[in-house]
């Protein structure tokens, strides 16, 4: 990818980032509350911040912040926890105390108080009120918590935090994955089964993208090193299931179910980010190059991220997770930055190594 190309993704991630300032009331675009959807979408914005250094997506950060803070103690759910990636992401930026202090807060609460199951990784608690997923661990969790306390830790320096992640991430990775090196959605510890063992391409794209950030948190080499040999194995089960146009099934190794957005843009920024600190080898860089491709497919002259599951709980039966409906989504938007970012990272990282090392002179 040469800088014209980088340039194209800028001028996407643009387009993206600005289709979610735009207010919007259906629950899938609805950024105006403190739960996981409007979390994803808000990183995602953050990212763009990062890519373009465009203020006005820090501007209605900060702003988003000032409006929903204190919403943060109101449920304390897994999902809930998602938009405090963001904001502390703002913290490290601006410096204000309070806004550490909430996260701090939230964090303890997570590592005091949040209901495990009996395997002892995090239940997953949502904001819906639905009945409760008793002893279920689900794929989403290790994006929509474990990322923010492995960053946490590295902010303020408590290795608790990010020795929480390092065990829900063992743990997840341990009670999920199937025997042909896909991961499952969920597990039921009560059952002691996968329920209705779908390797759904949303819940694998989760686990890919949260794997690769939360390595880059965690001090131990040697820890980082058996994390980094599950993802190498995991990458290899990834492209025996990757069609040729980049994308990635809602169910990833059913080629008849649909090809999914959200699912093929995480696992592209997830390869992208594991390139770049060269946990995977180059023979993967194709693959990650093509799941960008085909995201970039996906946009829409409005900004809007076409092709995107809406909100998935595990599904009885794979027929389940095939009828859910294709919408616009914050996390799809959030995930489309988030891949577009990564592979314009990974190309700025390796365009600085060639200068150190003479390249161009």
């Amino acid at each position: 990818m040469n800088r014209k190309d980088t340039g194209e993704n800028q001028k996407k991630i643009r387009k993206i980032a600005d289709r979610m300032l735009i207010p919007q009331s259906e629950w899938e675009m609805n950024i105006e509350h403190f739960d996981w959807v409007p979390g994803v979408g808000l990183y995602g914005l953050y990212r763009a911040y990062e890519a373009t250094g465009e203020e006005k997506y820090l501007e209605f950060l900060e702003e988003w912040t000032k409006r929903h803070l204190q919403e943060a103690y109101i449920q304390k759910t897994v999902n809930s926890t998602a938009p405090l990636l963001s904001i502390l992401c703002l913290y490290e930026k601006k410096k204000d105390p309070i806004l550490l202090k909430v996260c701090e807060e939230i964090a303890e609460d997570i590592l005091r108080n949040a209901p495990r199951t009996v395997d002892g990784g995090l239940e997953h608690t949502v904001t819906e009120p639905v009945e409760g997923f008793s002893d279920q661990v689900w794929a989403d969790t290790l994006f929509m918590v474990c990322i923010f306390l492995a960053k946490l830790s590295s902010v303020t320096g408590k290795e608790c935090y990010s020795a929480f992640a390092k065990e829900q991430l063992q743990i997840h990775l341990r009670l999920l994955k199937g025997t042909n090196g896909l991961y499952y959605h969920g597990y039921n510890g009560a059952r002691k089964d996968h329920m209705s063992s779908i390797h759904w391409g949303r819940a694998n794209g989760w686990i890919l993208y949260a794997t690769a950030q939360i390595l880059t948190y965690l001090p131990d080499p040697e820890e980082k090193e058996r994390i980094r040999e599950r993802m190498e194995d995991f990458v290899k089960a990834l492209k025996m299931v990757q069609e040729e146009n980049g994308g990635f099934h809602t169910i990833l190794d059913d080629r008849t179910s649909y090809l999914e957005t959200s699912a093929t843009a995480l696992i592209g920024a997830g390869l992208w980010q594991l390139l770049s600190q060269k946990a995977i080898g180059e023979e993967y860089r194709e693959m990650a190059r093509l799941a960008v491709e085909y995201v970039r497919g996906t946009i829409e002259e409005d900004g809007l991220v076409q092709g995107v599951s809406t909100g998935t709980p595990v599904m009885p039966d794979r027929e389940g997770y095939k009828g859910i409906s294709l919408r616009p989504t914050l996390y799809g938007q959030g995930a489309a930055i988030l891949a577009l970012a990564e592979e314009n990272a990974d190309k700025e990282l390796e365009r600085k190594e060639k200068e150190a090392n003479g390249f161009y002179l």
